[in-house]
């Protein structure tokens, strides 16, 4: 692994942003297909994206997984992400405590960005995460 210390915190960001979509899709799947979360069409995962419920923009649920669900391009970028449907479904998943935290967190801590240290170590987590899911 190319020392992680040495990047941009812009490099730092698209890093992390690409093993959490691996894993968070790779979780999902069954067979290489993953269901959209929002619409329930299958897809091949290499085909789905990595939705989430609060937007990207908020760094502070932007690695929270309860926030993070297959969904197919349709409905995350030509439909905005559907998040009155993939709302319904979060609670109905997960519960209205814990949705009502991640909009809770969302908005407390608005788009403030977060430590390198941090990035750093949630990269290192799901790249071991990944590993995992990898082995099965």
């Amino acid at each position: 692994m190319a020392d992680l210390n040495k990047k941009t915190y812009q490099q730092l960001i698209n890093l992390l942003d690409k093993e959490v979509s691996i894993y968070v899709r790779n979780k999902a799947a069954v067979n290489g297909w993953c269901f959209c979360y929002t619409c329930g069409a299958p897809h091949p995962v290499s085909e789905i994206d990595a939705g989430h419920y609060i937007s990207r923009r908020y760094y502070a649920t932007r690695y929270e997984l309860d926030n993070i669900r297959p969904q197919c391009s349709g409905c995350n970028k030509f439909r905005g992400g559907e998040p009155v449907k993939f709302r319904m479904r979060l609670v109905e998943e997960i519960g209205e405590e814990r949705v009502r935290r991640l909009e809770s967190l969302a908005v407390m801590n608005g788009d403030k960005h977060l430590p390198r240290e941090e990035l750093i170590g949630k990269i290192k987590e799901f790249k071991a995460k990944n590993k995992e899911v990898e082995n099965g």
